[in-house]
């Protein structure tokens, strides 16, 4: 389902293409679908497993941990890619968006770089959040001013300043990172920034979810 909300903001926000450009509403949709893998995907997935014992059972066997987690995490990474292809595929069959080879290669790299920090972030709730059913209720809760207000702002439909403060949001410096990768001879200063601030959301989100976390509700 999560590859779907690109997708579906893609649609609706197909009128903006003449006044936003095309590039910008499709660096803005898979913007807005990355943090829909970390807060509605992973998270989720990690609370019901650690709710009903499998880390616990899982890490009884010979395991390592960070195979028990960096297996959820590549999956993860792979449906991102996915999604990326999937939103690219119908911007070019349905609104003629096209980027070039080199440009789709490096939209997917800044979609996994970004996909990353919402990763961190997923993480990071299901750290704070013992049960299922809250990290589902959080992640929703902030899910939508990330995303939907981040991406509303980044589209120019909440005035000027909302759309400034939203720029270096971690929504407004991804979009930023992929909008920079659909024209790699165009990468300026604010790419360079956009990069390094996206990196630092991650590892924020990361430490935080790392030194909190627990195996188990108990």
């Amino acid at each position: 389902m999560t590859v779907l909300v690109p997708i579906t903001f893609l649609l609706a926000w197909k009128d903006l293409i003449p006044t936003v450009g095309s590039h910008a509403v499709l660096a803005i949709c898979i913007a807005v679908g990355l943090p829909a893998m970390g807060l509605m995907g992973f998270s989720q997935t990690i609370a019901r497993d650690r709710e009903k014992g499998v880390f616990q059972r899982l890490r009884t066997t010979p395991t390592p941990t960070s195979a028990i987690m960096g297996s959820r995490i590549l999956v993860q990474l792979v449906v991102t890619m996915f999604m990326t292809l999937c939103t690219y595929a119908v911007a070019n069959v349905v609104d003629g968006i096209a980027v070039g080879a080199v440009g789709v290669a490096l939209v997917v790299v800044a979609a996994l770089v970004g996909g990353m920090s919402f990763l961190a972030l997923g993480l990071c709730v299901v750290a704070l959040v013992k049960s299922a059913e809250a990290v589902s209720a959080v992640g929703r809760l902030i899910y939508l001013p990330l995303a939907v207000v981040g991406g509303l702002a980044e589209a120019g439909l909440l005035g000027p300043v909302v759309k400034n403060v939203a720029r270096w949001s971690p929504i407004g410096t991804t979009k930023l990172l992929l909008l920079a990768a659909m024209s790699p001879t165009s990468l300026d200063l604010h790419a360079a920034i956009a990069l390094v601030a996206t990196l630092g959301y991650g590892l924020l989100f990361a430490t935080i979810g790392v030194r909190s976390f627990r195996w188990s509700v108990a």
